[in-house]
């Protein structure tokens, strides 16, 4: 990574908003959220709302190159 990637990285976890809970799947992993638990890590925080689910929803999308997704 250079120093530009590195930085603009930072920048996306600094800027995220915290007022947004984590997304967990079903088994506790990460679906939506891991910037803002680094914003979180980066103040000091002990804890960051989140919310699991109890089953995951199906994909929207299944054997598709993520180049290829429209989003």
């Amino acid at each position: 990574m250079t120093c530009r990637q590195v930085v603009d990285h930072a920048r996306l976890m600094l800027d995220c908003d915290l007022a947004f809970p984590v997304i967990l799947s079903s088994d506790g992993r990460v679906m939506d959220g891991m910037h803002r638990i680094c914003k979180a890590l980066f103040e000091g925080r002990d804890d960051i709302e989140a919310v699991r689910f109890l089953q995951d929803p199906q994909p929207d999308y299944i054997g598709v190159d993520p180049r290829d997704l429209p989003y």
